[in-house]
């Protein structure tokens, strides 16, 4: 892979990072940085390597030259080949991080383990350690992966001056806070977001980058004033009933308690309250914010900045501006004014933003488009037309010109999951019209219980993870766990009638559904997809001559190819009626009373009381049903909460989803709801429909 030179220049390092091993301690601090930074230097300008192997070779350098998963030395003439890899602690996939802080080297055998997949280190280690895993290498060397034990010791010792690294490679569980990533955008987003405003707001007395009519707060500000104000109060009366509701529901006192004052107050169960906050279950938080911004004064800022800062300057003219006073007597006699909280905005002000938060109408954002037309550009020497095109010295020039001929258009929505799966025919499942049988290749793990092993397409296969399961007493956790695989693949014969058999990891899977072709040339029109979770984008409902609704999901392939020929979306008419209307994900929906269905036309959706606005909801998602979800809330309390009932017959709490809902006080709401339209200043209106009920 590298030149004669280039491995000449590997081997030397090698044999001095070596030596200094075994010589010397690892120093640490800025020595230590200046020496890595200096071998770097040395390295790159006699190697030559990419930004990825010099992200290698620091991190070798880091790691004291082991491997934290296995503690083995990482050669320096092998640290660039493939036997290794840069591994991410925590994946990707669960938690995007791509910082420096969140990578390792280690085996490729190791990070291309099935269980580390998706697994934090830890996590890893708790699952496998302690395994031997023949590495694929040249040499073939055997590698044993770290006990729990031996990881955590290693970790300690390897990582004593970097916090952050070991913090992240003794996770056990994702994090909840903000990455440093994740600062530093916001910190950018609001720089850049002040430069434009202050064009909007600069005055004639602006010299500076940002505008004087510009401030800047932060979160502790705008909770000192909702605080002072009685917004925090206010919040907690508006999300009470939530509260109140779940512990009827559960039978129990967990989801309310008494404060000082002996005010009932939203609270939640010990094994619930981590990371939940009480102002993100709901949408409106971002008015309180938005109203406490409003009423924030320059005053405000500047008296809260000082006594953060613990400044000399006291500002009593501020004080006594802004904070209500109450007298007291000093040792002396004298009688002095003890500042208190914030003054409100106006007499009235915490009634008033009680009962405009009561009739908030949440809307959400929409973006319909399927498919547009694109247009490709290239160079060429002649325009559009076809004439040479020359340039002010007479010669030919080139120029860009846009692709007139063809037919290109560009789908602007995930067409289907990232799983491809085969069609197969099997004698023993009955296929009904109009449905295919798939199969896809799925890895072997806890979640195998009998109705999973019943879907296994070979049916030997089938069998013998029968029989282990039988013989585990059912326990799919115990049976298909990592120590449980290795149990079985080492016995396999014992549940194969004392056959052999191949080691099982993965299964092939079957389903019985309605997926479509990949595509419909070459091997495309035999690879089968499912369309991708979000991409339902209308659901219809149709209604007969007699009123009765009937619905139908309409799949993203139809919608592409119906826009393709310049028809609508939707059909408008199906064989039991006509379109009635169209329900996309974020419309609002009102569900009228039964004295309402009377006289639809008698809502006033100007102006919609409290317990109307209760009966608002949102579309979430649908298939075969619709789903929807208050149109308030953001987020569960407790799981199901939205869908939780008490089932009388068994005696227990039942519910299927979080924050959604496919009926509400026992009425199914696509059967009985009106559409909603609102405008970008908030008017709502019922949507037109496209027959008279």
């Amino acid at each position: 892979q590298y030149s004669p030179s280039q491995q000449e220049a590997l081997k030397i390092y090698e044999e001095g990072v070596l030596s200094s091993v075994k010589n010397k301690e690892y120093k640490e601090g800025e020595e230590t940085q200046k020496e890595e930074d200096e071998a770097m230097l040395k390295i790159g300008s006699s190697a030559q390597p990419s930004k990825s192997e010099l992200q290698r070779y620091k991190l070798w350098m880091e790691q004291r030259y082991r491997s934290p998963y296995t503690g083995e030395i990482i050669p320096l003439s092998r640290l660039f080949t493939k036997d290794y890899q840069i591994e991410h602690i925590i994946p990707q996939s669960r938690y995007f991080d791509d910082s420096f802080s969140n990578k390792v080297i280690c085996e490729s055998v190791v990070n291309e383990n099935p269980y580390k997949d998706n697994q934090l280190g830890l996590e890893f280690i708790k699952n496998q350690g302690g395994k031997i895993v023949d590495e694929l290498s040249s040499n073939g060397k055997i590698v044993r992966i770290f006990t729990e034990e031996e990881y955590r010791d290693f970790v300690t010792l390897q990582y004593g001056k970097n916090r952050s690294k070991r913090t992240k490679l003794l996770l056990d569980e994702i994090p909840d806070q903000m990455i440093m990533r994740q600062l530093n955008d916001t910190r950018y987003i609001s720089k850049f977001i002040s430069s434009i405003l202050s064009n909007v707001v600069r005055s004639d007395q602006d010299d500076g980058v940002n505008s004087k009519n510009i401030l800047f707060c932060n979160g502790k500000i705008t909770s000192i004033l909702k605080q002072d104000w009685g917004l925090n109060d206010v919040w907690n009366d508006l999300i009470l009933p939530r509260f109140e509701r779940m512990n009827q529901i559960t039978g129990t006192t967990s989801f309310t308690s008494k404060n000082t004052s002996g005010k009932t107050i939203p609270t939640v169960p010990l094994e619930l309250s981590k990371g939940f906050q009480k102002k993100r279950i709901d949408h409106r938080h971002h008015a309180v914010d938005a109203l406490v911004i409003a009423c924030a004064t320059r005053d405000h800022v500047n008296l809260l900045n000082n006594q953060s800062a613990k400044s000399d300057i006291k500002r009593y003219d501020l004080q006594r501006k802004l904070r209500n006073t109450k007298k007291w007597v000093n040792k002396e006699g004298k009688e002095r004014d003890k500042f208190k909280e914030f003054k409100k905005p106006w007499k009235n002000f915490t009634v008033d933003t009680r009962s405009e938060l009561e009739k908030i109408v949440v809307s959400f954002k929409q973006n319909l488009r399927v498919i547009n037309k694109t247009t490709n550009k290239y160079e060429s020497y002649k325009d559009e037309n076809g004439n040479i095109r020359l340039g002010k010295d007479g010669k030919p020039k080139k120029g860009i010109v846009s692709q007139t001929k063809g037919d290109s258009w560009a789908i602007r929505k995930p067409m289907h999951k990232d799983t491809v799966s085969g069609q197969v025919q099997l004698s023993r499942v009955k296929v009904p019209k109009g449905k295919i049988i798939t199969a896809t290749r799925k890895a072997v793990d806890a979640t195998f219980n009998l109705k999973t092993i019943e879907s296994i397409t070979d049916e030997g296969v089938q069998k013998i993870l029968k029989n282990y399961l039988t013989s585990k007493e059912g326990d799919s956790e115990l049976a298909f766990s990592p120590e449980g695989l290795e149990e079985m693949n080492k016995n396999i014969a014992r549940y194969n009638e004392g056959k052999p058999h191949q080691p099982i990891y993965k299964v092939r899977v079957f389903e019985l559904g309605s997926k479509f072709p990949l595509g419909q040339t070459g091997n495309k029109s035999v690879k089968f997809v499912e369309t991708a979770k979000g991409t339902n984008l209308f659901f219809a409902i149709y209604q007969d001559e007699k009123g009765n609704r009937n619905y139908n999901a309409i799949p993203l392939n139809v919608v592409i190819e119906r826009q393709k020929q310049g028809l609508s979306p939707v059909p408008e008419i199906n064989k039991k009626g006509e379109l009635l209307f169209t329900l996309s994900p974020h419309d609002l929906v009102y569900l009228p009373t039964e004295d309402e269905k009377e006289n639809v036309k008698g809502i006033n959706f100007e102006n919609l009381s409290k317990e109307q606005i209760k009966r608002i909801f949102v579309v979430n998602d649908f298939s075969s049903t619709c789903y929807f979800t208050p149109n308030h809330l953001a987020k569960n309390i407790a799981p199901k909460e939205v869908d939780l009932s008490f089932d009388a017959k068994k005696k227990k709490l039942s519910g299927s989803f979080d924050t959604k809902t496919a009926s509400f006080e026992g009425v199914q709401i696509k059967d009985v709801c009106i559409k909603l339209k609102v405008d970008r200043l908030g008017n709502i209106q019922p949507a037109p429909v496209s027959i008279v009920s």
